[in-house]
């Protein structure tokens, strides 16, 4: 039997498993950058209780966080925005099993959450601080030994508070809301968080001045946009879009609305972005 006649079935055999796999990968999903654009529409996830970056008003969505979505994904020529209400414990969770396609709630990047997603260039920067009520004798971060303190689960103020605080009894709550109820009601005397989270809590509360602002911030918190891992096209499409809203002054803007004079949150913000060339 000729030896060519022979290999015959093993040739068909590879062309057929080599045309089947380029079939495959012509037919394999676009990446997450393509199914947004083709459908003209993304899913965000964002904070429905955490002023002033996301608060839910009725059926609406409004912040600081929601305003740059809006100008960063409009600019993308998305036309859809779907806002999804998500916990800060939620937020990761979210992002990986494909329910929200870009996260945006007041979320910090760290080493340790880049293990499992990856994240734009920063848009903004806070610190944690302490909300205590107003007859507490706590001053500081260095006065909690001992002292109980309530927390957002899924924050870094757990992280940060066994750093700074390691004598600290701390507590975690579901959500934003249900850690300003416990200090309202008096389950927690402090609680801690970012400052400007902390600000909009107490403007929250039914009596603020029950309530003061302890010390100063002892963290650094740079504000990033998640994304899914490896979709990088997608994270460069948000990036380029970032760096677009803060050349043309639209950052600057909703930040004036949000922590300028006279601004609901009025605050000094000394956040600047650092655009890269083009």
């Amino acid at each position: 039997m000729n030896r060519c006649t022979a290999s015959l079935p093993l040739v068909v055999l590879l062309v057929g498993i080599l045309s089947a796999g380029a079939a495959e990968e012509a037919a394999a999903p676009g990446t997450l950058y393509d199914k947004v654009i083709a459908a003209k529409t993304v899913r965000v996830g964002v904070s429905p209780d955490s002023p002033p970056f996301g608060v839910k008003r009725g059926k609406t969505f409004q912040g600081f966080d929601i305003d740059i979505a809006e100008a960063v994904f409009h600019g993308m020529d998305i036309e859809n925005i779907e806002y999804v209400p998500v916990t800060s414990e939620q937020r990761i969770p979210y992002l990986r099993e494909g329910k929200v396609d870009v996260v945006i709630a007041s979320m910090t990047q760290t080493r340790e959450r880049e293990a499992q997603v990856d994240f734009s260039v920063p848009y903004f920067q806070d610190g944690e601080s302490l909300l205590v009520a107003a007859a507490s004798p706590v001053k500081t971060y260095q006065d909690l030994a001992g002292v109980q303190v309530g927390v957002e689960a899924g924050t870094t103020a757990i992280t940060y508070l066994k750093q700074v605080a390691p004598e600290a009894k701390i507590v975690e709550y579901p959500d934003a809301s249900a850690l300003r109820k416990a200090l309202e009601d008096g389950t927690e005397t402090v609680i801690s968080t970012d400052l400007l989270l902390l600000i909009g809590m107490r403007k929250l509360c039914k009596t603020p001045a029950d309530f003061r602002i302890a010390g100063q911030r002892f963290t650094t918190e740079p504000y990033a946009l998640a994304v899914p891992q490896d979709q990088s096209k997608w994270r460069n499409a948000i990036n380029h879009a970032l760096l677009a809203i803060w050349e043309d002054g639209t950052w600057q803007k909703s930040a004036n609305t949000w922590f300028g004079p006279g601004a609901p949150y009025e605050h000094r913000i000394t956040f600047g972005m650092v655009p890269y060339p083009k």
